[in-house]
């Protein structure tokens, strides 16, 4: 719903003055100003195979994956444990088993344990009016 300036400001009193700019100025700033460019290196570059640190970031974050540290058998063990979830649908299936259990969860036994007002009652008695009514 449009509302002209006039009209959004009768209680007040005064008019609203709209100041425009002239298409020629508008124009001429677009002109002057430069483009936007990001440039890396020599010839637009964004990516320099000889200085991968900087271009991709750092990869080595958070050490080796050294056999030392990270014993085989515990890389087997989570290799086995992740791998029913490898897959886009299998995620989905846990997720969704899992939000229906608690909401299952929530709905037999999570308003009780919220007190909710409709699981518990009225804690006070009704409120007698001046004519004798509830």
């Amino acid at each position: 719903m449009a509302v002209s300036a006039r009209a959004s400001t009768f209680a007040v009193g005064t008019p609203v003055r709209q100041h425009t700019v002239a298409r020629t100025q508008a124009r001429r700033a677009s002109r002057l100003s430069a483009p936007v460019r990001a440039k890396y290196g020599d010839e637009s570059q964004f990516f320099d195979l000889d200085d991968l640190e900087n271009s991709a970031g750092s990869w080595d974050l958070y050490g080796t994956e050294d056999e030392r540290r990270y014993p085989g058998l515990q890389a087997e063990f989570f290799q086995r444990a992740a791998a029913p979830l490898r897959r886009r649908e299998a995620i989905l299936g846990f997720v969704g088993i899992g939000w229906s259990a608690g909401i299952l969860l929530w709905g037999a036994n999570g308003s009780k344990w919220a007190k909710l007002p409709i699981q518990n009652g009225p804690k006070k008695g009704a409120v007698i009016g001046p004519r004798g009514r509830i």
